[in-house]
């Protein structure tokens, strides 16, 4: 049967192979050659996650439903309890049930005929690059880009049409290790388990959840056509760095690199694609005046170097520097004040006027949002401040001396997330700003409501069984990647024994922040990190489990790098 790209990960697939069995001798080509090759993918496996392959032999056929574990475990996959496929193959509500659901509703793996899932049939290395391939979630490639792979194979013509896209996707990502012949695909060998190893290693690596092994001789690549040398910035200065430039004043921008270029910078959006001038063999320089006008908080400074047409672009921010006339942003009132006349945050009336210019002041306070808050929520409390102090707050019980970060000049922020187990009416709000050994304090009470009970709890019951003894087991612990910057989001993921209550922390950074259970022995969190927290430096996250009175700790395999 033939078919066109793009109907090829759909109809072509489930129709043209999943129903139909090879014969036994495509079955049994090279299965008895060495497997020594794959010994360093899966040592290199086990060293960085917690993922045991060595446990059976590696010449066992790998399975579809091992297949699919080693998806679910380190692609997050989590199965939604409302758009369950009918498996006519597997017991619903276990384990493997779930884990089928959760790689058949990625659109990683497909049902057979009939809806089974077959948990203990085999693959073919076609089979299983095309099944990686959509959960890598690869762009189809082009049609020339199809043939100067294909071309790179002898027995390229035992591939039929609907897997070549599958072929060149997986090539372009690395994930064809041929051994013994690196010009042999053996599309239609029956895996071996660690063959597929190979195979998840390839594409842990593509997704950066682990580093590579030498480059394989066992990996063929297309010839690249030559391409002109990128000019490099190799560093930059900003002239002040930080403070106050008002108007009238100047700002410098020099950087060194490629000489005999093309240089511009963009400050903030004040000036776009200003000149720099080569003041000596790869040195660039501009100076930039405040206009009246101009004024910006923490701006962008993004230099751009042209060499013999080909571009490189830097951007980074100044987060201790002003322009021009910089106001207070807008604040937005968190409860009516008494009387209108009044400022919507006095200063403390226990600080004697006099002493007002000694102790640091707090002129505003934001919140984010305002309104009742459920579990997972993040509140972002923001005050306008004497620069250079010490900021913290404490939300009633549930949140006690967090820290707050200068993000620029007399603006702080910090953040609380809504645990499970919060629960509060009208919390009290207390912010103290500290410098120069004295303080500003200011209390109020919240007009809204913190419930963690209500949210976003997945209604997938655990499986109902006696609550083992000794103590409760982890059996692997993962995370969506080590290098995070803040404001994005941290997905930890725990497997172990059900029906426990689970938390995880970065050790010395976080405190404990709950985890779910959305699936049985399937804990989950997913958390958003805050814009001030600190930064980590190959941080190690912990991840507990409790159940039954006894409590088990373990550490992430791979050490987390959240910067700013």
């Amino acid at each position: 049967m033939r078919c066109s790209w793009p109907l090829a990960l759909g109809l072509c697939w489930t129709l043209g192979w999943s129903s139909v069995s090879l014969p036994v001798w495509a079955q049994e080509v090279g299965q008895e050659s060495s497997l020594a090759w794959v010994d360093a993918y899966a040592a290199a496996l086990e060293r960085q996650t917690d993922v045991v392959i060595t446990g059976d032999p590696l010449s066992a056929t790998l399975t579809r439903l091992e297949l699919a574990q080693w998806l679910t475990e380190f692609f997050g996959y989590v199965p939604n309890p409302n758009q369950v496929q009918v498996i006519s193959d597997l017991e619903p509500n276990t384990p493997d049930y779930w884990t089928a659901q959760a790689v058949l509703q990625a659109g990683a793996m497909r049902l057979y005929e009939g809806g089974q899932f077959r948990p203990e049939g085999d693959l073919t290395r076609l089979e299983a690059l095309a099944i990686l391939v959509r959960a890598l979630q690869l762009p189809a490639p082009s049609q020339a880009d199809m043939d100067t792979w294909m071309a790179l194979y002898t027995d390229a013509a035992d591939v039929p049409e609907v897997g070549r896209a599958f072929i060149t996707m997986a090539g372009q990502a690395g994930l064809l290790v041929n051994v013994p012949d690196p010009a042999r695909l053996n599309p239609n060998r029956v895996l071996r388990r660690g063959e597929g190893a190979v195979l998840l290693h390839q594409a842990l690596v593509y997704r950066g959840q682990i580093l590579a092994l030498p480059e394989p001789v066992a990996q063929l690549r297309p010839a690249e056509a030559p391409v002109a040398a990128r000019p490099e910035i190799l560093q930059t200065r900003i002239t002040p760095e930080s403070g106050v430039v008002p108007a009238g004043g100047t700002l410098t921008i020099e950087a060194q690199g490629t000489p005999n270029g093309s240089a511009t910078v963009d400050v903030g959006g004040l000036v776009q694609a200003l000149p720099m001038q080569e003041v000596q063999p790869g040195y660039y320089r501009a100076v930039y005046s405040l206009g009246p006008q101009d004024s910006a908080l923490s701006p962008d400074i993004s230099i751009q170097l042209t060499v013999n047409g080909v571009s490189t672009r830097i951007q980074q921010r100044q987060p201790q520097l002003a322009l021009g006339n910089v106001a207070p942003p807008p604040v937005e009132s968190v409860f009516s004040p008494p009387n209108s006349q009044e400022p919507t945050f006095p200063v403390s009336p226990a600080i004697p006027a006099t002493a007002s210019s000694v102790y640091p002041r707090i002129e505003a306070i934001r919140l984010d949002p305002q309104r009742n808050l459920i579990e997972g929520d993040i509140l972002t409390i923001a005050i306008w401040a004497d620069s250079g102090g010490i900021a913290q707050f404490d939300l009633g019980n549930l949140a006690l001396n967090q820290p707050m970060r200068e993000v620029r000049p007399n603006h702080y922020e910090g953040t609380y997330v809504v645990a499970p187990t919060h629960q509060a009416n009208n919390p009290a709000l207390r912010i103290v700003l500290t410098k120069n050994g004295l303080s500003q304090e200011h209390r109020e009470i919240l007009p809204f409501s913190i419930d963690g009970s209500e949210g976003t709890r997945s209604t997938i019951q655990p499986v109902s069984t006696p609550i083992a003894t000794g103590l409760p087991q982890i059996f692997s612990v993962t995370t969506n990647s080590s290098n995070l910057r803040m404001g994005e989001i941290l997905k930890v993921t725990m497997r172990g024994d059900p029906g426990g209550r689970a938390a995880f922390r970065i050790i010395g950074v976080t405190p404990e922040i709950e985890m779910r259970e959305i699936s049985p022995g399937l804990y989950e969190t997913q958390q958003q990190l805050p814009f001030n927290m600190q930064q980590v430096t190959n941080g190690t996250i912990e991840v507990i489990l409790q159940r039954g009175g006894q409590q088990t700790t373990q550490t992430s395999p791979s050490p987390i790098t959240i910067s700013s």
